[in-house]
């Protein structure tokens, strides 16, 4: 495990692997939504969190990545936190519209 920790390009790799699969279990439960409403709101309280920490842990080790490699993972990991604070930007603010 300390290899791993210690190739940035292996764990930014590996967060956006894990992002992406995050964001895809997000929307499966978002489409079956309209059966199971109280386990979507469980199943959001667990992986954004997780989602999030996973996106900056990405983030961050991008900034290591030595060569051309650099600038693609910065960008994808900077468009995934966009769009998971516009996300939660939506989510807080059409919170008093549902009943």
């Amino acid at each position: 495990m300390e290899k791993f920790f210690k190739d940035a390009l292996k764990v930014s790799i590996a967060s956006l692997v894990i992002s992406i699969t995050l964001y895809v279990v997000i929307i499966a439960f978002f489409l079956l939504s309209v059966v199971t409403v109280n386990i979507f709101g469980t199943v959001i309280k667990i992986i954004v969190p997780i989602l999030i920490l996973v996106t900056i842990l990405g983030f961050i080790y991008s900034f290591f990545i030595k060569g051309k490699q650099k600038i693609p993972f910065l960008t994808l990991h900077f468009v995934s936190l966009c769009a998971l604070s516009f996300g939660i930007y939506l989510a807080v603010s059409f919170q008093g519209f549902a009943p």
